[in-house]
């Protein structure tokens, strides 16, 4: 009997397209999801107070789970729950964590003081949690993307009165500053095959698709836009006027729905919109409607072993098929997380305000 797929959720939305779908998964699937059980719960550690100690989705490599734990980061055993390491004394973590290349990154901020607003980058060994590089700089560290061996953080800084805000590139092995850009945040945590988006925050609104590892621009745009998603070649944005793909190369209008806007999942041939009180799905290529379905102020799709997993207004997750929208039936499996589900490595792992739940045929 073959085991579990490769586990490799290794940022907020997977990978660093962040599209919420996972092409590994093959465990948990429409034949299986009515025989899963819970497995283990595990309930991370709370930070200091007012810190956003609540814990977030977990990420998950090879047999480990991450988890914000403690006013830190803790490793765990994907098949137990069973703590391995854990560190702490961020004060609070305010992006990641995220792990790539062999490190676990975590993205801290200070907390409780109104004059302080320094960020952290701290690297550690995804095996041991041992401190591999650390560096700080003037922003808070709100957001954070890694691909191409490059980490790249943005924040803002209201002490700075030239850079409100700023975007800094590491070299991902050993922390060496790569480039600077002041006056320029992320659009999202999201990388197309090295390129991502920085948006200006001063003067004209313009954003700039730039290569990750250097930083130099490659095209832009006079618009403001949100960055939810990539493959390698195509970037799905909001630019005000609905949800659009761009052309990752050159920056050209692919397609444009008007209008829509949501949370989204793309798995290369369709993309899923949480849009008003419906789920919209759209043909990757072209941006045709391929099907929709009515749910309770639907959020946060992920898509995984022929499966979207959508969470709803009533609390619980409503599971349909990929292909057609068809609700899929659980027998009885109640899934009510507060952040949204990750399928991995032949289990279904939830979270909400206390504990991380795993659960697997």
């Amino acid at each position: 009997m073959a085991g579990p797929p490769p586990a490799a959720w290794g940022q907020d939305g997977y990978g660093p397209g962040n599209t919420r779908y996972n092409p590994a998964e093959s465990v948990v699937n429409a034949s299986s999801i009515g025989r899963l059980a819970l497995r283990w719960t595990v309930r991370p550690a709370l930070g200091r107070p007012g810190c956003g100690a609540d814990p977030i989705a977990p990420r998950v490599v090879g047999d480990r789970i991450f988890l914000r734990d403690g006013g830190g980061v803790g490793a765990y055993q994907a098949a137990t729950g069973k703590p391995l390491w854990r560190q702490t004394g961020f004060s609070q973590v305010s992006a990641g964590p995220l792990v790539a290349g062999g490190l676990v990154l975590v993205a801290g901020t200070k907390c409780g003081s109104s004059s302080d607003y320094d960020g952290t980058l701290i690297a550690l060994d995804a095996a041991t949690g041992a401190r591999r590089w650390q560096r700080t700089g003037p922003w808070t560290l709100d957001a954070v993307v890694a691909d191409a061996s490059t980490v790249v953080v943005s924040g803002a800084c209201a002490t700075c009165d030239d850079a409100r805000r700023g975007t800094v590139a590491y070299r991902l092995t050993d922390g060496k500053p790569l480039w600077t850009h002041r006056n320029e945040s992320l659009a999202g945590p999201v990388s197309a095959g090295g390129l991502i988006l920085l948006r200006r925050s001063t003067g004209s609104a313009e954003t700039w698709a730039s290569r990750i590892t250097t930083g130099a621009p490659v095209w832009g745009t006079d618009q403001a836009i949100t960055a939810y998603a990539a493959e390698p070649a195509v970037f799905y944005i909001g630019d005000g006027g609905g949800l659009c793909a761009r052309s990752a190369v050159d920056g050209r209008t692919l397609w444009q729905v008007a209008k829509e806007a949501g949370d989204l999942a793309t798995d290369g041939r369709r993309v899923y919109v949480a849009s008003v009180q419906r789920v919209n799905t759209y043909d990757a290529r072209t941006g045709r409607l391929v099907w929709s379905r009515a749910l309770n102020a639907p959020a946060m799709p992920v898509r995984a072993g022929g499966l979207l997993y959508v969470t709803t207004g009533t609390g619980a997750v409503a599971v349909l098929s990929a292909t057609d929208g068809r609700p899929v039936a659980t027998k009885g499996l109640a899934i009510a997380p507060r952040q949204h589900v990750v399928v991995a490595g032949g289990r279904l792992l939830t979270t909400d305000q206390s504990a991380v739940r795993a659960y697997a045929p």
